[in-house]
């Protein structure tokens, strides 16, 4: 490892280099670069430090060795700062932990997006359904994220049509509910209702430069001059679903 022959890294360095691993397969390492960080540097620790630390904790499940970092948190006088605060709750929600999960929820101290869509997470992966639904419907900034939660729940119970009235989904949802449940039929009719009532999806969209040339491509997007290459070449490297393909390669090219 590269960071292995820095000398004397800084605080910046080691920060970056745990909230790497962090976000990486390997999440152990570092737990024990923090480890490392605290028994080797003279650095004085950072309130950004203990963010990726409890994500590894969250990572792993280690939800009872992120509690002991906790306690340091809280000897620290930290608990209320918002950053670590939420990546403490996700911890404990990701893992099960759910008593202590709504100890730091109802605390009283305000609570942002992610908190809300951590505990909405957290209810959901371990079962507890209609909690989960009664923070939904009370959470009146709910994004992509808490809805995704909820059609995972959906998805979890079974059949769609079943539980069709328990949420209320819009249609966009609905459709992508559908495509995840690889019920495509049912997602290409509510995608044809979409178009009937005239309700638009903002497509997403990136770029990317190519021999200093930009070019855009927009999702679902056929105006690219390469679009039918692209496509076929996605469907051989096997990223466009088989069901879909072709479709998708056949739309393309009928393309006037």
């Amino acid at each position: 490892m590269v960071f292995r022959n820095i000398q004397n890294p800084n605080l910046f360095i080691w920060n970056t280099i745990i909230r790497g691993f962090s976000e990486s397969p390997s999440p152990e390492i570092a737990i024990s670069l923090f480890i490392d960080m605290l028994v080797t540097s003279a650095i004085e620790l950072h309130r950004l430090t203990y963010p990726s630390v409890f994500k590894a904790y969250a990572q792993l499940g280690l939800a009872q060795d992120g509690a002991q970092l906790h306690g340091r948190i809280v000897k620290l006088g930290l608990e209320s700062d918002q950053f670590i605060r939420n990546t403490i709750i996700h911890m404990y929600a990701n893992c099960g932990f759910l008593s202590e999960v709504r100890r730091l929820f109802n605390e009283g101290l305000e609570c942002d997006t992610v908190a809300w869509n951590s505990m909405i997470m957290g209810l959901s992966k371990w079962g507890v359904v209609s909690e989960a639904k009664r923070l939904f419907d009370k959470f009146s900034l709910r994004n992509s994220v808490s809805w995704n939660s909820m059609i995972s729940v959906l998805l979890g119970m079974g059949s769609i049509q079943r539980h069709w009235n328990f949420f209320s989904y819009p249609t966009v949802l609905m459709s992508n509910v559908y495509a995840a449940s690889s019920q495509f039929q049912e997602a290409m009719k509510e995608r044809l209702s979409m178009k009937q009532q005239k309700i638009e999806k903002e497509p997403g969209c990136s770029l990317i430069e190519v021999d200093g040339e930009v070019h855009e491509f927009i999702a679902g997007g056929r105006l690219h001059h390469k679009a039918p290459e692209i496509y076929s070449l996605l469907n051989e490297l096997g990223f466009i679903l088989p069901e879909m393909a072709k479709v998708m390669i056949n739309f393309v090219s009928n393309e006037p």
